[in-house]
Protein backbone atom coordinates (compact mmCIF):
# COMPACT_ATOMS: atom_id res chain seq x y z
CA UNK A 1 0.00 0.00 0.00
CA UNK A 2 0.98 3.43 -1.17
CA UNK A 3 1.75 6.24 1.49
CA UNK A 4 -1.11 8.11 0.59
CA UNK A 5 -3.23 4.98 0.63
CA UNK A 6 -2.19 4.58 4.62
CA UNK A 7 -2.82 8.26 5.51
CA UNK A 8 -6.57 8.16 3.50
CA UNK A 9 -6.82 5.34 5.38
CA UNK A 10 -5.57 6.58 8.53
CA UNK A 11 -7.81 9.14 8.28
CA UNK A 12 -11.00 7.52 7.77
CA UNK A 13 -10.51 5.13 10.81
CA UNK A 14 -9.84 7.82 12.91
CA UNK A 15 -13.19 9.73 11.50
CA UNK A 16 -15.39 6.64 12.03
CA UNK A 17 -14.65 6.24 15.56
CA UNK A 18 -14.88 9.97 15.95
CA UNK A 19 -17.98 9.77 14.82
CA UNK A 20 -19.70 7.99 17.52
CA UNK A 21 -18.64 10.29 20.34
CA UNK A 22 -19.88 12.77 17.79
CA UNK A 23 -23.42 11.39 17.08
CA UNK A 24 -23.58 10.93 21.38
CA UNK A 25 -23.34 14.47 21.99
CA UNK A 26 -25.84 15.70 19.42
CA UNK A 27 -28.05 13.25 20.33
CA UNK A 28 -27.62 14.37 23.94
CA UNK A 29 -28.41 17.89 23.05
CA UNK A 30 -32.54 17.02 21.82
CA UNK A 31 -34.57 16.71 24.21
CA UNK A 32 -38.45 15.82 23.61
CA UNK A 33 -40.65 16.92 26.67
CA UNK A 34 -44.46 16.43 27.89
CA UNK A 35 -46.13 18.44 30.48
CA UNK A 36 -49.67 19.39 31.81
CA UNK A 37 -50.58 22.78 33.28
CA UNK A 38 -53.26 24.74 34.54
CA UNK A 39 -54.29 28.03 32.39
CA UNK A 40 -55.44 31.02 34.41
CA UNK A 41 -57.08 33.67 32.01
CA UNK A 42 -55.86 37.39 32.51
CA UNK A 43 -56.98 40.58 32.07
CA UNK A 44 -60.23 40.76 29.83
CA UNK A 45 -60.02 37.10 28.44
CA UNK A 46 -60.69 36.04 32.28
CA UNK A 47 -63.65 38.84 33.06
CA UNK A 48 -64.30 41.90 31.01
CA UNK A 49 -66.51 45.23 31.64
CA UNK A 50 -69.72 43.38 31.06
CA UNK A 51 -68.55 40.70 33.37
CA UNK A 52 -68.07 37.92 30.44
CA UNK A 53 -65.17 35.75 30.46
CA UNK A 54 -63.31 32.34 30.50
CA UNK A 55 -62.81 30.64 33.76
CA UNK A 56 -59.57 28.47 35.07
CA UNK A 57 -58.49 25.54 32.86
CA UNK A 58 -56.08 23.52 31.95
CA UNK A 59 -53.06 22.77 29.32
CA UNK A 60 -50.87 20.32 27.55
CA UNK A 61 -47.58 21.09 26.46
CA UNK A 62 -44.96 19.25 23.79
CA UNK A 63 -42.08 20.27 22.81
CA UNK A 64 -38.44 19.22 21.20
CA UNK A 65 -35.93 21.15 22.77
CA UNK A 66 -32.29 21.74 20.41
CA UNK A 67 -29.51 22.70 22.34
CA UNK A 68 -25.83 22.00 24.16
CA UNK A 69 -25.84 20.40 27.77
CA UNK A 70 -22.10 22.42 27.77
CA UNK A 71 -23.92 26.02 26.44
CA UNK A 72 -26.78 28.07 28.28
CA UNK A 73 -28.58 29.08 25.12
CA UNK A 74 -30.85 26.30 23.32
CA UNK A 75 -34.02 26.44 21.09
CA UNK A 76 -37.36 24.86 22.32
CA UNK A 77 -39.80 24.33 19.46
CA UNK A 78 -43.41 23.40 21.07
CA UNK A 79 -47.14 22.60 20.30
CA UNK A 80 -49.66 23.26 23.39
CA UNK A 81 -53.27 22.78 23.41
CA UNK A 82 -55.91 24.77 25.65
CA UNK A 83 -59.09 24.63 26.75
CA UNK A 84 -61.59 27.15 29.22
CA UNK A 85 -64.69 27.30 29.78
CA UNK A 86 -67.08 30.14 29.88
CA UNK A 87 -67.80 32.09 33.09
CA UNK A 88 -71.59 31.62 34.99
CA UNK A 89 -72.04 35.24 33.38
CA UNK A 90 -71.23 34.44 29.72
CA UNK A 91 -73.02 30.83 30.44
CA UNK A 92 -76.45 32.50 31.43
CA UNK A 93 -76.62 35.01 29.07
CA UNK A 94 -75.87 32.57 26.32
CA UNK A 95 -78.44 30.12 28.25
CA UNK A 96 -81.28 32.86 27.78
CA UNK A 97 -80.37 33.90 24.37
CA UNK A 98 -81.27 30.03 23.01
CA UNK A 99 -83.50 29.20 25.77
CA UNK A 100 -81.64 26.06 26.90
CA UNK A 101 -78.56 25.49 28.49
CA UNK A 102 -75.38 25.73 26.81
CA UNK A 103 -71.69 24.40 27.42
CA UNK A 104 -69.28 27.03 25.95
CA UNK A 105 -65.49 27.01 25.73
CA UNK A 106 -62.50 28.54 24.29
CA UNK A 107 -59.72 25.99 22.81
CA UNK A 108 -55.95 27.83 21.99
CA UNK A 109 -53.87 24.99 19.91
CA UNK A 110 -50.90 27.46 19.04
CA UNK A 111 -47.18 26.72 17.86
CA UNK A 112 -44.39 28.31 18.53
CA UNK A 113 -40.50 28.79 18.27
CA UNK A 114 -38.56 29.71 21.82
CA UNK A 115 -35.41 31.08 23.12
CA UNK A 116 -33.83 29.37 26.38
CA UNK A 117 -31.35 30.32 28.34
CA UNK A 118 -29.94 28.95 31.11
CA UNK A 119 -27.06 26.81 33.50
CA UNK A 120 -25.78 23.80 31.52
CA UNK A 121 -27.32 20.77 32.02
CA UNK A 122 -24.62 18.35 33.58
CA UNK A 123 -25.86 17.26 37.07
CA UNK A 124 -28.08 18.91 39.58
CA UNK A 125 -30.61 21.23 39.11
CA UNK A 126 -31.02 23.58 36.42
CA UNK A 127 -32.75 26.81 36.05
CA UNK A 128 -33.71 28.22 32.81
CA UNK A 129 -35.65 31.66 30.96
CA UNK A 130 -37.25 31.21 27.81
CA UNK A 131 -39.59 33.18 25.51
CA UNK A 132 -40.48 33.19 22.07
CA UNK A 133 -43.05 33.60 19.32
CA UNK A 134 -45.18 31.55 17.40
CA UNK A 135 -49.14 31.21 15.85
CA UNK A 136 -52.19 30.59 18.00
CA UNK A 137 -55.39 29.09 16.24
CA UNK A 138 -58.19 30.12 18.80
CA UNK A 139 -61.94 28.25 18.33
CA UNK A 140 -64.85 29.31 19.93
CA UNK A 141 -66.87 26.41 20.20
CA UNK A 142 -70.38 25.96 21.87
CA UNK A 143 -73.26 22.86 22.49
CA UNK A 144 -76.97 23.18 23.38
CA UNK A 145 -79.23 20.57 22.34
CA UNK A 146 -77.36 18.16 20.75
CA UNK A 147 -75.48 20.56 18.19
CA UNK A 148 -72.20 22.19 18.10
CA UNK A 149 -71.47 25.30 16.56
CA UNK A 150 -67.45 26.09 15.71
CA UNK A 151 -65.53 29.27 14.99
CA UNK A 152 -61.88 29.32 14.49
CA UNK A 153 -59.53 32.38 13.60
CA UNK A 154 -55.51 32.66 14.20
CA UNK A 155 -53.48 35.36 15.77
CA UNK A 156 -50.24 36.28 16.82
CA UNK A 157 -48.93 35.17 20.31
CA UNK A 158 -45.70 35.49 22.19
CA UNK A 159 -44.57 34.07 25.69
CA UNK A 160 -42.18 34.28 28.41
CA UNK A 161 -41.31 32.77 31.51
CA UNK A 162 -38.77 30.66 33.40
CA UNK A 163 -38.47 26.90 34.66
CA UNK A 164 -36.65 24.08 36.93
CA UNK A 165 -35.73 20.99 35.36
CA UNK A 166 -33.43 18.01 36.71
CA UNK A 167 -29.94 18.08 34.36
CA UNK A 168 -28.11 15.04 33.86
CA UNK A 169 -30.60 12.41 33.92
CA UNK A 170 -32.23 10.70 31.08
CA UNK A 171 -35.53 11.05 32.27
CA UNK A 172 -35.59 14.33 33.70
CA UNK A 173 -38.59 16.44 35.71
CA UNK A 174 -39.67 20.21 34.99
CA UNK A 175 -41.83 22.72 35.96
CA UNK A 176 -42.14 26.22 34.64
CA UNK A 177 -43.96 29.05 35.25
CA UNK A 178 -45.19 31.24 31.54
CA UNK A 179 -46.74 34.64 30.76
CA UNK A 180 -49.01 34.25 27.03
CA UNK A 181 -50.21 36.79 24.79
CA UNK A 182 -52.64 36.03 22.00
CA UNK A 183 -53.44 38.51 19.68
CA UNK A 184 -57.42 39.48 19.27
CA UNK A 185 -59.43 37.27 17.90
CA UNK A 186 -63.29 37.46 16.92
CA UNK A 187 -63.43 41.56 17.04
CA UNK A 188 -62.65 41.19 21.25
CA UNK A 189 -60.06 41.60 23.60
CA UNK A 190 -56.64 39.74 23.51
CA UNK A 191 -56.39 36.47 25.28
CA UNK A 192 -53.38 37.09 28.03
CA UNK A 193 -52.85 33.60 30.35
CA UNK A 194 -50.46 32.68 32.82
CA UNK A 195 -49.99 28.67 32.57
CA UNK A 196 -48.04 26.62 35.05
CA UNK A 197 -46.58 23.44 33.73
CA UNK A 198 -45.21 20.37 35.45
CA UNK A 199 -43.98 17.22 33.10
CA UNK A 200 -41.17 15.56 32.26
CA UNK A 201 -38.33 15.36 29.74
CA UNK A 202 -36.67 12.59 27.61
Amino acid sequence: MSRTGRVIGAVIIAGAFGAAPLAAQRAGSQRLGLGVGLLAPSGDFHVDQAGDGFNMGWQGLLFLQLGSRRGPLGTRLEVSYSQNGVNDHSDAELSAELGQPVDASIHLLTGSFNLTLGSPQTRGTGVYALGGVGLCRATLSAKSGGLTADTTQNAFAWNVGAGVTRGGARIAPFMEARYRHVASVFDGPALPYFVVSAGMRF
